[in-house]
């Protein structure tokens, strides 16, 4: 066979990208589906960011906001709003600067700093949240939601 005369090495970083290739991309969190006046409120969820991905090629059109960092290709977390929200606010929080994007059915809105936050009316339907990081390294954050001003 012809791979048994392929060196050590080739062998090896052969063998490191299909299983690169074969490692499944991290898992989207479903959250709970709300509707207004939700309890608990706020809402908490923990989360990790990561990824290579620029955040700004991961929305198919224009973020309203800034939007920087590196992102995974799958959203983070995805949320169903079952009634429109005459308020609500998404907010990360972390000991790192992070980006928050959000995609829904009224577009995109990114904001990227420390402890990033989109609020205002919300509109009834399902939203992709990604999060990400300055420099793609791993970096664990709370995710919180809530129809008050935090």
């Amino acid at each position: 066979m012809k791979l048994l005369k392929l060196p050590i090495a080739v062998l090896g970083y052969s063998l490191i990208a299909i299983f690169l290739s074969a490692t499944p991309a991290m898992s989207q969190e479903v959250l709970r589906p709300i509707s207004p006046k939700f309890t608990p409120d706020p809402q908490v969820y923990s989360g990790n960011a990561s990824g290579g991905l620029p955040l700004q090629s991961v929305a198919n059109r224009k973020a309203n906001g800034q939007c920087q960092g590196l992102t995974q290709q799958s959203a983070n977390h995805s949320l169903t709003l079952q009634k429109n929200f005459g308020f609500l606010a998404l907010k990360l929080i972390s000991d790192r600067n992070l980006s928050l994007l959000v995609q829904g059915p009224d577009g995109v809105y990114c904001r990227s700093g420390k402890n990033p936050e989109l609020s205002g009316a919300w509109m009834a339907g399902k939203y992709e949240i990604w999060v990400g990081t300055m420099n793609g390294e791993s970096s664990s954050y709370q995710l919180t939601i809530s129809e008050t001003n935090q």
